[in-house]
């Protein structure tokens, strides 16, 4: 009866019954269950995405704090410093909801409806998908947050007023997502994402209109990523990589190293470092399979970087006379530098090691180009190559020469090893270690003269419509008081 009694209490007090009860419990712990795989899932989809983006690469000065900004991009306008992208409420984004996220990286627009400088490729990122931008929103929000204010930008007038780059926005800056091509595999389509989009490999390696955006007509014809030059990736054969064989492509992309033809220094290797190795062999085809369908460029190159320069020739020519085209400060020779701060592991002949651990300097696209900065910013600033696939870092001599020895070795290396018709000067150099090229102080002058030419003719106008406004206002005084006088 007491068993009776207990049953029949259920249905008054409206619980179900046990049965029930149970049943109602594993779905809610089964959908627990799925939102915690489905976010993992988000999770992780986003750090692959986040890779390929290369946002650790931007947004981190210390490697022991991860995406907490401070990094240093340096463009022809002056040194722009990357922002804290942690979890971190104050110093971070961690109060930035997922429509300001998206905003921000599609449209680079701040939570306080600022302008992100462009320094950040949102240019390249306005195509990326927004279920694509939430996840990597979704990963980066993962991360511990670490309290890291931003430094301060050091832009000259008027680069340093925000103002400027709405108008830089209205003249580069293009909306709407990535539209897949249905006349073209997938894999085109993919490597397509990948390079225009998600890599945002054009921001380097296309060279600037007027306007200073990406000049489309010229796409991945080559460009600067500060200092640094960006080569040609498109497959003319003398300028680009139409001499690289496809194994060649995915090879340098995902190891940042092919004997007889490159080595990654730079940017580009800190690229492959923080991002492409991580990739797909898949992802890194369809990157292969885009670049070969990029209309080919030309440029002024005489004959393929790759091309310059043997072992043999340059260990037959060693003492041939290359002393006097090598002169820098007047202390020391190329050759004394060479021979005292880099044949021990580029060996005499610049053959480097048999194993591919230390470069050769003959046959490599670094001193092979068309122009000098890439040879000195590598003895500038050395080479960050993690050990990705057994490469050695190299390290930096900014702080052992001075401009006239820096100007020695690089001549000596391109002389020797490279393209003979390069040359730097000490004030070339110089000039490189305050982050600028002669090129890019004319740029500079030529836009800062623009903007105050426009602010003057700005002025002008004003003070014209402010004079006939008063010539009215007078004009409409003297009617009224005549018609009182009448």
């Amino acid at each position: 009866m007491a068993i009776h009694r207990r049953y029949a209490l259920w249905p008054a007090t409206g619980i179900p019954f046990p049965p029930v009860i149970s049943r109602a419990v594993v779905l809610v712990l089964s959908s627990l269950a799925l939102c915690t795989e489905l976010r993992a899932s988000e999770i992780q989809r986003g750090e692959y995405l986040t890779r390929a983006a290369d946002c650790i690469g931007c947004h981190t000065s210390n490697p022991s704090r991860p995406f907490a900004g401070g990094y240093r991009v340096p463009t022809p306008f002056g040194d722009v410093y990357s922002t804290n992208i942690t979890p971190d409420l104050e110093t971070g984004i961690g109060r930035y909801s997922a429509d300001e996220f998206v905003r921000a990286v599609k449209k680079g627009i701040r939570r306080d409806g600022a302008d992100l400088y462009p320094a950040m490729p949102y240019d390249s990122f306005a195509a990326m998908s927004r279920e694509d931008v939430l996840a990597i929103r979704a990963y980066i929000l993962a991360q511990p947050p670490i309290s890291q204010p931003r430094p301060r930008n050091i832009l000259p007038f008027p680069f340093n007023q925000r103002w400027t780059v709405a108008l830089w926005k209205l003249a580069n800056l293009q909306t709407g997502s990535f539209t897949p091509d249905r006349s073209r595999t997938a894999a085109w389509n993919r490597g397509a994402y990948l390079v225009e989009v998600l890599g945002h490999c054009g921001a380097c390696h296309t060279p600037r209109n007027a306007t200073f955006g990406m000049d489309e007509d010229h796409k991945l014809a080559g460009g600067t990523a500060g200092i640094w030059h960006a080569f040609n990736i498109t497959s003319d054969k003398i300028a680009g990589v139409g001499g690289w064989s496809n194994e060649e492509l995915s090879r340098f992309l995902k190891t940042g190293a092919v004997p007889g033809k490159a080595y990654a220094g730079g940017p580009m290797a800190e690229t492959v470092m923080n991002s492409l190795q991580h990739l797909s062999d898949d992802d890194i085809q369809a990157i292969v399979a885009y670049l070969r369908d990029v209309p080919t460029q030309p440029g002024d190159e005489k004959q393929p970087r790759f091309s310059w320069g043997n072992a043999a020739a340059a260990a037959a020519d060693g003492d041939a006379g290359t002393e006097g085209m090598t002169q820098g400060s007047g202390t020391a020779t190329g050759d004394d530098l060479y021979r005292s701060l880099c044949s021990t592991c580029h060996g005499a002949n610049g053959g480097g090691s048999p194993d591919g651990y230390y470069p050769s300097l003959t046959r490599n696209s670094t001193p092979g180009a068309a122009t000098p900065e890439d040879v000195v910013m590598t003895i500038l600033e050395g080479v960050k190559a993690g050990d990705v696939a057994g490469r050695q870092s190299m390290a930096a001599f900014g702080g052992w020469l001075d401009n006239g020895q820096m100007a020695a070795l690089a001549n000596y290396v391109t002389a020797r090893f490279g393209n003979p018709d390069l040359s730097v000067t000490a004030a070339d150099v110089r000039q490189m270690r305050a982050g600028t090229t002669t090129s890019q102080t004319i740029m500079i002058l030529a836009a800062q003269s623009l903007v105050a030419g426009a602010a003057v003719l700005m002025l002008g106008l004003l003070l014209l419509l402010a004079r006939r406004l008063r010539r009215g206002a007078t004009s409409a005084r003297l009617m009224f008081a005549h018609r009182d006088r009448r």
